[in-house]
Formats: structure tokens, C-alpha cells, sequence
């Protein structure tokens, strides 16, 4: 704040972007808790393609080859745009990690509670994966376990704040491809 350079003045205001960032989430899990159920209905296949495609445009000068696989007429309990944010995260967390492969697969299953539905949405890399002792710590806000790869430590968060927005969870887990997997539960139709 002391420091009027144009390098101080650009560092406020990415801290300024983020703190906004923040707010918006945070202000929309509250809007969700404050209004109980969520009644949008979001098909899968048809968001979660075209942002796979994105992506893998995206990253495309790394060659990485995804397979994805969706269960057909799967349903998600909720807002299009909360999907592509926590898949996108997801996806663009797997595409910087990643070596030559990534696994996308999405199933609905009812669940054992009150027969409620529920979407597992599974997305796996064969990077490195995360040591089970860390795995926690990367999905707390802010949280970068390396900074040798860019993003902002959030993506992670953003993930798991918007599933539990809709009673819904994430788990990081050693995938079979050797990575990371992360394997978000949300409700369905």
C-alpha cells in the first residue's frame, strides 16, 4: 500500500480480482443455503463435452489424449454454470498435471439415504498424483502444494465449496492411471 510503483499498483489489483472472485462464491453459496433446494436440472453430456473440447484445445500443444465416458441421459441437480466450474477446475487441474493421459467418467446411482440421486463425476491424470497426507490440505482456499505450475490455489476450493453448496462432496484419491483422482459427488435427477 506504502509502495506507489506500477509493479505494487498491478499487484493490487490482481489481489483486488481475487478478493472479488472470493466474494462472488461466497456470496453465492449463501444465496443457495438461503434458498434450500436448487431447482435447475443441467444434462451432463451436453455441458460437460463441449468444455472438454474447450480444454483440450486449450492445452492442445501438450498431446494429451482424454477418454471420456457419460453415462447417458445423467442429470445434474443444478445450475449449468456451477457444473462447467467445478468440471472446468477439475479438468484444468488434470491438464497441468497430467503426461500423456486423463480419464473423465460420470455415472448416477441412487443413493443409500432416502433413495435421494446422486452424480459421480471422476476425473483422473497420470501426472504424479498427491501424496494422501496432502490431499486435504489441497482442497483448503489458497492452498498451492507447488508453485511450479500456475493458477492461483483455488480452483481446488472453488470445487469443493460449490459441492458442498449443493450437499455434495470431493474426493482426491490415487487414480488408476497413476495420478490424481478426483471424484466429485453431486445430486441428480
Amino acid at each position: 500500500r506504502e509502495d506507489h510503483s506500477s509493479f505494487a499498483s498491478k499487484v493490487a489489483d490482481q489481489a483486488q480480482l481475487m478478493r472479488d472472485q472470493i466474494g462472488h462464491y461466497l456470496d453465492r453459496a449463501r444465496m443457495a443455503a438461503r434458498a434450500g433446494a436448487i431447482g435447475r436440472v443441467t444434462p451432463v453430456e451436453a455441458t460437460a463435452e463441449p468444455l472438454v473440447r474447450a480444454i483440450e484445445r486449450l492445452h492442445g500443444e501438450k498431446g494429451i489424449a482424454i477418454a471420456c465416458a457419460i453415462q447417458p441421459g445423467a442429470k445434474f441437480q443444478g445450475e449449468k454454470q456451477d457444473l462447467e466450474e467445478m468440471l472446468g477446475n477439475l479438468l484444468d487441474n488434470a491438464f497441468k498435471w497430467a503426461k500423456r493421459r486423463i480419464s473423465v467418467e460420470v455415472t448416477a446411482a441412487r443413493g443409500e439415504t432416502a433413495g435421494r440421486h446422486w452424480l459421480s463425476v471422476k476425473v483422473g491424470d497420470d501426472g504424479p498424483g498427491l501424496p494422501e497426507d496432502r490431499r486435504e490440505e489441497a482442497l483448503k482456499r489458497g492452498r498451492r502444494l507447488d508453485e511450479t505450475k500456475p493458477g492461483s490455489g483455488l480452483g481446488l476450493n472453488i470445487v469443493n465449496e460449490t459441492a458442498a453448496m449443493y450437499g455434495g462432496s470431493v474426493n482426491l484419491e490415487r487414480s488408476v492411471l497413476g495420478g490424481l483422482m478426483a471424484t466429485l459427488r453431486l445430486p441428480a435427477v
